[in-house]
């Protein structure tokens, strides 16, 4: 029987992953396991107006929230902030950035993780889609790792690894973006799929949701595997803007031969950022993104957990 977080924390073990558990050697990993992560937080006590928000032909307003998967105080304080944001300006949907369980099965986590922070917008009747992390199942591929995956796919409702949808103005491309997805055998039909289906879009603006960046100067860095296979394709069909998590900080590119990338992965945890020759914006925060497209102009908010806006920034669509 393996340890709990709290005394692989207190075993003073946590850099390594490795524990002594009873009746032998147990090996654990939770990758970047912190101590803010064991502080419990109070969930969002809160009734929120249902169904308040007005998607139109021409309208829709959507959140994106990356890496919130701890279940800790500092989860909660960005779920809570990010209801209060849905009071003021309501959105139908979240965007989730991957990660959105760490540290057990998201079928034992569920409560923890997904329903107590985010109770109050999925009463509202919030929808969520997701685009598949590495902490999601590991990603190993291993047989256990895929069944977890599925278990969550089936939790949200996710139509699969990737898909796509359609709000108001605004067609989404939710990938799986893990390494054996777009770099192993079977890599090859996502990248067809996702070429297929961004040159059959006709609606004005083009949103592309993934977990690993191709762009960031982060703990992590650029995931050189999408820049390198996924980025051509979006460059040809003038996707608007690209939404990440992984590197748990916030950045914005510069436009990136009109492409502008957003990693928005401060969901429960941060890490350090510094700056690239792309970057236009970034900061180690806790965070989510708030985003309102009317017409051809999308208007988006980085608010941190004290309701602080850290950054804004508009765009316009590339194709009327």
């Amino acid at each position: 029987m393996g340890l709990n977080r709290r005394q692989f924390l207190a075993a003073g073990l946590g850099a390594v992953g490795a524990v002594v558990a009873a009746g032998g050697l147990t090996r654990q990993v939770w990758p970047m396991l912190a101590r803010e992560d064991l502080v419990p937080g109070e969930a969002p006590d809160m009734v929120l107006p249902p169904l308040a928000w007005d998607t139109t032909r021409d309208r829709v307003t959507f959140a994106a929230l990356g890496d919130n998967g701890s279940g800790g105080r500092q989860a909660m304080a960005v779920a809570t902030e990010l209801a209060r944001t849905y009071r003021a300006a309501p959105f139908g949907v979240v965007a989730l950035l991957g990660d959105i369980c760490y540290y057990g099965p998201i079928q034992k986590r569920f409560d923890d993780v997904f329903r107590k922070p985010l109770g109050p917008l999925i009463d509202a009747g919030v929808g969520f889609e997701l685009a598949i992390g590495n902490h999601d199942g590991n990603l190993d591929y291993s047989q256990a790792g895929l069944e977890e995956i599925e278990a969550e796919l089936a939790l949200l409702g996710t139509p699969g690894r990737y898909y796509t949808t359609t709000h108001g103005p605004v067609d989404f491309f939710y990938l799986d973006s893990s390494v054996p997805s777009l770099s192993g055998v079977n890599g090859a039909g996502q990248l067809a799929w996702l070429d297929d289906v961004l040159a059959r879009s006709t609606n004005q603006w083009r949103v592309v949701c993934m977990h690993h960046p191709p762009f960031s100067s982060g703990y992590h860095g650029s995931a050189l595997h999408v820049r390198e296979r996924v980025v051509p394709i979006l460059e040809r069909h003038r996707v608007d803007l690209v939404l990440a998590g992984h590197d748990h900080h916030y950045e914005r590119t510069r436009p990136i031969d009109g492409v502008t990338y957003v990693v928005s992965g401060g969901g429960c945890k941060r890490t350090p950022v510094g700056r690239s020759d792309f970057t236009a914006v970034a900061d180690s925060i806790l965070e989510f993104l708030h985003v309102e497209v009317d017409g051809d102009r999308l208007s988006a908010r980085c608010i941190q957990p004290d309701g602080h806006v850290a950054d804004r920034f508009e765009l316009r669509a590339r194709r009327s």
